[in-house]
């Protein structure tokens, strides 16, 4: 559905919920798309991510940027850090499932600090607990958009 405003709706069906449970040191990323290949699932909504990890690298910068509107070509190692997020698996042009996962978190040992975005690798800590809910119903695909830099979103198919 088309709005004049361009705002895309797909309307979803879902399907099975399936609950994941990364241990210390697995590859978070990794973990989530084989959960989701291990269950036949190369489209989903993941409502439920949260963890501590031993190090999450976000989309983010250091300091000021020279064009607020580009899409951010530096990236953030923290430590040491917990937090929540969520994310939808679509598949590309090609047909493969492409996790598109954002998370804000926590430094622990800097009071907390906090920080934000698209998540680009993490590793477990103790824990990562992670839900994902099959969709069934609801054709859409990740795609490059040119209006956003080229940037891959969500369209219907």
């Amino acid at each position: 559905m088309w709005f004049a405003r361009r705002v895309h709706t797909i309307p979803l069906t879902r399907g099975r919920s399936i609950l994941v449970v990364l241990e210390p040191g697995d590859d978070v990323l990794a973990g989530i798309l084989e959960a989701c290949a291990a269950h036949g699932i190369t489209r989903a909504v993941v409502p439920v991510f949260l963890g501590a990890f031993t190090r999450v690298t976000l989309i983010a910068a250091d300091g000021p940027v020279d064009d607020d509107d580009a899409p951010m070509p530096t990236s953030i190692s923290l430590d040491w850090v917990e937090g929540s997020g969520s994310a939808t698996v679509a598949p590309d042009a090609s047909g493969t499932p492409v996790l598109h996962l954002h998370a804000a978190v926590g430094v622990k040992t800097a009071r907390a600090a906090a920080y934000s975005g698209h998540v680009l690798a993490a590793t477990a800590h103790y824990t990562v607990e992670v839900v994902i809910d099959e969709v069934l119903g609801g054709d859409f695909a990740r795609l490059p958009d040119p209006r956003a830099h080229g940037l891959k979103g969500i369209r219907a198919l």
